[in-house]
């Protein structure tokens, strides 16, 4: 088998191994909407149904990989769990695993990337720019539901995909580990009603690197409502040119030699700025999953706003 290291991968490689046997395509577009000022993750599988990358099958991030069982919402499903729909979606441990979304950046495929990476699967990437930059180029869609034969993937967790809300705490005195905010700006500094968690503001000692910025840098206090027409406009959803990308990151204060824990909301965005951290060589990162909405939700932690 061959092992592809690489966080990110290619349309063109893609399309040119449609028919690779060990190839398995998985599509987990997510989706939010604000109720009552607070966000609400949904999945829609009719979505896919309509048009989807040939050979893919669909996994929904909210109905199917979320742990049900826990306090804080859409945290990802335990080994077992997790293990199970893998299978289901017909990944075995020798499968080269492909996600992708339809956000315009990576945000649903690249927690996806994660929990795979986090679970012991080695040969797993992201498709860079996802459906939307599939469709840009041209590349063929297909409309329908797939079955597949079920696979023999077994989880093997590795403890250095993620991070504890007790290493966050601990994080927040030692200057060599960087906790790094993937939440828009206005959330970030604490404007408003927070859209994922119960107090607004940060986590101390955060520098905040909102997840658009890793399609584009100028994008990054970008409004939500204009991303959709910014990233059209720009011609490409694939993630920031590497040298760019770095220069953006290192202009924060962080260096890939530093420890750097991830989050957001509730570890969606968060998974987006991890893919570019392992992209860019950060070796040393992980994902926060209980994110906001577990930190904020817990009144003995500190927050910060500015």
């Amino acid at each position: 088998m061959v092992i592809h290291n690489r966080p990110l991968i290619d349309t063109a490689w893609l399309a040119n191994n449609l028919t690779d046997p060990k190839l398995r395509i998985i599509d987990v577009r997510w989706k939010f909407r604000e109720e009552n000022g607070k966000g609400v993750a949904y999945d829609d599988r009719s979505e896919f149904q309509a048009e989807h990358i040939p050979g893919a099958v669909y996994v929904g991030m909210s109905t199917e990989l979320a742990d049900s069982t826990q306090n804080i919402p859409d945290m990802m499903l335990g080994p077992v769990g997790f293990g199970k729909k893998m299978r289901e979606l017909g990944v075995s441990n020798d499968s080269h695993v492909v996600v992708y979304d339809d956000s315009g950046l990576p945000l649903a495929s690249a927690r996806l990337w994660w929990a795979l990476s986090y679970y012991g699967h080695e040969n797993v990437q992201v498709l860079d720019g996802g459906l939307q930059q599939w469709k840009l180029e041209g590349r063929p869609v297909e409309a329908g539901d797939p079955s597949v034969e079920p696979g023999d993937f077994a989880p093997k967790v590795q403890r250095n995909w993620i991070a504890s809300k007790t290493d966050v705490l601990d994080a927040i005195s030692k200057p060599e580990v960087r906790v790094v905010d993937f939440l828009p700006n206005d959330l970030f500094r604490g404007d408003g009603v927070h859209t994922w968690g119960g107090r607004s503001g940060h986590i101390p000692s955060a520098v905040n690197i909102p997840a658009i910025s890793n399609i584009d840098p100028d994008m990054a206090h970008t409004p939500i409502s204009e991303r959709a027409a910014k990233l059209k406009e720009r011609g490409s959803f694939k993630l920031a040119d590497h040298s760019k990308l770095l220069k953006h990151y290192q202009d924060k204060g962080i260096q890939t030699d530093d420890e750097v824990i991830a989050y957001c909301g509730r570890g969606i965005a968060a998974s987006c700025g991890l893919l570019a951290l392992r992209h860019m060589g950060f070796d040393k990162s992980r994902l926060y999953d209980g994110s906001w909405a577990e930190w904020s939700a817990d009144e003995s932690l500190p927050v910060e706003t500015s």
